[in-house]
């Protein structure tokens, strides 16, 4: 039997803690979460690794052929083909739609878990919550796209003025700029969870995103930099079949004395590696949304304390007291 305990949300943790509940949240939620991310966010993951893939072995069939038979307009005609446009385009969107799924799916599992305190989540409950929000994550990366878009306008502008004035200045400028996007990339991380769970709006979130890291940007950083790390390693592990049969690929072609593209069964399988890793990639996401999730928690918990009344209210109603001590 399971020995299952249902991991406090509403608590202050230090980094130790941040990870080791992070970890334990996938033990108990390993079938559950990873169910709804294969059956929600696997299809349009799925679909956007075989169309990379295919370009990408397409356009790696293109590249020798061209070092073969020097026809530097090969690829000049290649890219300027409706059909190239329109995989590149079609290639964004599924790339959108895949990760607002996978994230979607994460943060409104993570919702269901806080309201029914279990881990037997049914995979209807997710679906419904995750349709119900999916224009609401889709908006949310539009309006970043356009604010980033905005900030990058300013800061063009800003970087002429300059640069009639000093080049020196400019330097400094791009310095400033650098850690500025550093910065703010980490003090918006809380955006999505915030919109999921409070169910605020954009701007609304992006400033509560905001106060809440403040003074705690370096935990932030520190937590979400390990994640990633650890889900890359991992990532690129998976990967390695890919790789390798790239570079058979490569070495078969470049051996030749004639040109002869890879196979159709090489392709056929490189492509499949490729969306392999790729439905990979996108599920070790959860390592970093998921601590995103438990720093929003803590952060609410260590400035506004909810956790801390609800005890304090039920404490004339609740049994003997306990230790609140998690043990992971």
């Amino acid at each position: 039997m399971e020995n299952f305990k249902v991991i406090e949300f509403h608590r202050t943790r230090d980094f130790s803690n941040k990870m080791n509940v992070t970890f334990e949240f996938i033990r108990q939620n390993f079938k559950g979460l990873g169910k709804s991310l294969l059956f929600i966010a696997g299809p349009p993951v799925i679909a956007t690794g075989l169309m990379v893939g295919t370009f990408m072995t397409d356009l790696q069939a293109l590249t020798s052929s061209m070092a073969r038979f020097g026809a530097s307009d090969m690829m000049t005609k290649s890219f300027t083909t409706p059909t190239f446009w329109l995989q590149i385009l079609l290639m964004i969107v599924l790339s959108v739609v895949s990760s607002v799924m996978a994230l979607s799916t994460i943060n409104n599992y993570i919702v269901l878990y806080d309201e029914k305190k279990t881990n037997k989540i049914e995979f209807s409950d997710v679906w419904e919550r995750v349709r119900s929000t999916f224009w609401m994550y889709c908006g949310t990366v539009f309006f970043f796209f356009l604010l980033l878009m905005a900030v990058y306008l300013v800061i063009v502008i800003f970087v002429i003025v300059l640069a009639k004035i000093s080049t020196a200045l400019v330097v400094l400028a791009g310095f400033a700029i650098f850690f500025f996007f550093v910065y703010a990339l980490f003090a918006v991380s809380l955006t999505f969870i915030i919109r999921t769970y409070e169910n605020k709006g954009f701007f609304e979130a992006i400033g509560r995103s905001f106060m809440l890291v403040r003074g705690k940007w370096w935990s932030t950083f520190g937590l979400l930099f390990v994640l990633i790390i650890i889900g890359t390693v991992i990532s690129y592990v998976v990967s390695i079949p890919y790789y390798a049969l790239t570079v058979v690929n490569t070495l078969h072609n470049t051996s030749t004395e004639s040109f002869e593209g890879p196979s159709s069964s090489m392709n056929i399988l490189s492509v499949a590696f490729f969306s392999l890793s790729y439905l990979v990639q996108v599920l070790l996401g959860a390592l970093p949304n998921l601590g995103i999730a438990f720093q929003y928690f803590n952060l609410v918990e260590r400035k506004e304390a909810p956790g801390l009344m609800k005890h304090i209210d039920n404490l004339g109603t609740e049994g003997p007291a306990s230790t609140h001590e998690e043990q992971y």
